[in-house]
């Protein structure tokens, strides 16, 4: 078994897992990455990026590349059971809003360019690999591989997502930490579709649904479902679109048309909106970031922000404090998590309302709406949200905001 030294493991290649490691990298340590599918993903559904995200871009030089990302979607509009618009938002109001630092991206537009300067730094990226097993001995994390191999590493951290197997292995199973927030999530690429869809992302709701679907350039366009559901836990792939079809049988507009053009179509994204909350983010030399151990979920958004800055504060705290994993873990989750929490709590607010319920007053919420999304409150309602970055006086090892 290798000496552990200065390398470190990292489960997931997704965006905390190669910000972390690009981060580390670059600061001298030996990272590797694995990763359980074969080839970085090239799906996956809009994000709005801003904010913490942006932050974390700009200090490690990406902004510019996440720029030159574009999709034909130039406003936000809801829209009634027959498609006509109640109310739109054209995107450069937002992007004013925000001072030009906003863009809409998909999940694996971020992980693309994340991956390519992953590459340009040489870093050890293993797809089709997983964790098996692993044992923390004071010294070092000896893990074993899927493929039998064992190795030593000086830290090992869980950036494998929601469903963690790196938390179940040091921290315990799932149903310890996990909350349910009511809804399930489902999103979908069509190829070739047949429905004029425009240039915006549009949303139709109904009472405990709700339809987005956006251009993806082309004749390509993406459709996330949210519907509101009891807690049925893990949905094996042969059930989800016949799922999709009862729960959205006789919705309005394009919703139960998509499903239904659907032939043998495995959804790109199925899950629960589900968070995790934990005591505490590390154990010995394990800790983790992103979903595994704070997610927020698509009703609050954010989850790739907050996640680069996790990764970013790990890097820089163990630089500040020379290797030393229990001051730089200790600094990690005193400096983020009470920022976490709050957008957890906010998300768990926000999920009362995120899709109409048998109690909304239509006309009321609609209102409501208008008044979210005018130009005048715009502003505020991206501060709410977190236009501002929890990284803003964050100083560098060497005292410097970096």
């Amino acid at each position: 078994m290798m000496n552990a030294d200065n390398r470190v493991l990292i489960s997931g290649g997704g965006i905390a897992g190669l910000t972390l490691g690009i981060l580390l990298k670059e600061k001298g340590w030996e990272p590797t990455i694995v990763e359980r599918a074969l080839a970085v993903l090239t799906e996956g559904y809009v994000i709005d990026f801003f904010g913490t995200g942006w932050d974390v871009a700009e200090r490690m030089g990406l902004a510019e590349e996440l720029r030159k990302i574009t999709y034909p979607i130039d406003s936000l509009r809801y829209v009634d059971e027959h498609g006509k618009t109640y109310l739109s938002l054209p995107v450069a109001i937002v992007k004013n809003a925000l001072s030009g630092q906003y863009n809409y991206m998909q999940r694996s537009d971020l992980e693309r360019v994340l991956f390519e300067r992953a590459k340009m730094l040489g870093l050890n990226v293993r797809f089709g690999t997983t964790i098996q097993s692993l044992e923390d001995v004071g010294t070092a994390v000896n893990v074993t591989l899927n493929d039998g191999t064992r190795e030593s590493f000086a830290l090992v951290f869980g950036a494998d997502g929601v469903h963690s197997h790196v938390r179940e292995l040091a921290f315990g199973p799932e149903p310890h930490f996990d909350r349910f927030l009511g809804y399930y999530v489902a999103a979908f690429h069509l190829e070739n579709h047949r429905y004029e869809i425009g240039t915006s992302l549009s949303i139709h709701e109904e009472t405990d649904r709700s339809l987005w679907v956006y251009s993806l350039g082309g004749n390509k366009m993406s459709a996330v479902y949210i519907f509101r559901h009891e807690n049925v836990g893990y949905v094996p792939p042969t059930e989800r679109l016949p799922l999709l079809r009862k729960i959205y049988h006789g919705a309005g507009w394009i919703a139960e048309g998509i499903l239904s053009d659907l032939v043998n179509t495995e959804p790109t994204f199925f899950d629960s909106a589900t968070q995790i909350v934990m005591p505490s983010w590390s154990k010995g030399r394990v800790a983790l970031l992103g979903d595994a151990c704070a997610c927020l979920t698509l009703l609050a958004g954010q989850g790739s922000h907050l996640a680069m800055a996790e990764a970013y504060v790990i890097a820089t705290e163990l630089e500040r404090y020379g290797g030393d994993h229990v001051a730089a873990f200790a600094t990690y989750e005193k400096r983020l998590k009470a920022a976490t929490m709050k957008k957890q709590r906010d998300a768990v607010r926000i999920s009362k309302f995120f899709v109409p319920s048998k109690n909304s007053f239509i006309a009321l919420r609609h209102l409501i709406e208008r008044i979210f999304f005018s130009k005048l409150l715009i502003s505020y309602g991206f501060k709410f949200f977190g236009v501002k970055s929890v990284l803003s006086d964050y100083k560098g090892a060497a005292g410097q905001t970096t």
